[in-house]
């Protein structure tokens, strides 16, 4: 259950960073829109998946691990509508850079949300990528605001 939990908390903070695009002003170019958008998106994605976490977690502490599975694989659903999502964002994006980001980062979730078929799967959910390709974004946003970003 401390992986579980590591995992949530890693993605939780994928969503504060995402957050933070959304204080970027709005700039004549489209990217500072799509930035707003797109935390949003990740924001009630990642929100999506943490309450399936919940459902893992309960299952699992009452020792219903069928439960805790489906749910596991219900979260891994969770994200792949996210990855959808953000695909969506992306293609309302003008420059080339947020777009390819921003399709990565999808690519990303999709293949995370994937591999989520069990809780042995979710203990070996790695977030890293995304974690990276999340900094990249940040800093994208923080460029076409005129604000220099911080990464996570």
């Amino acid at each position: 259950m401390r992986r579980l939990s590591r995992a949530a908390c890693i993605l939780s903070t994928t969503v504060l960073a995402a957050l933070g695009f959304s204080a970027v002003p709005a700039a004549a170019e489209p990217t500072p829109q799509v930035c707003t958008k797109t935390a949003k998106t990740v924001e009630d994605g990642l929100s999506q998946f943490a309450q399936e976490l919940t459902k893992v977690t309960q299952a699992a502490d009452s020792g219903n691990m069928a439960a805790a599975d489906q749910s596991v694989k219900a979260a891994g659903g969770e994200l792949v509508d996210l990855a959808a999502n953000l695909r969506t964002d992306a293609a309302t994006a003008d420059a080339a850079d947020v777009k390819a980001t921003l399709g990565q980062l999808a690519d990303e979730f999709e293949s995370q949300g994937k591999s989520l078929t069990d809780m042995n799967s979710l203990q070996k959910l790695d977030v890293t990528r995304i974690d990276a390709l999340s900094d990249q974004m940040i800093a994208i946003c923080g460029n076409a605001s005129g604000t220099p970003a911080t990464p996570r």
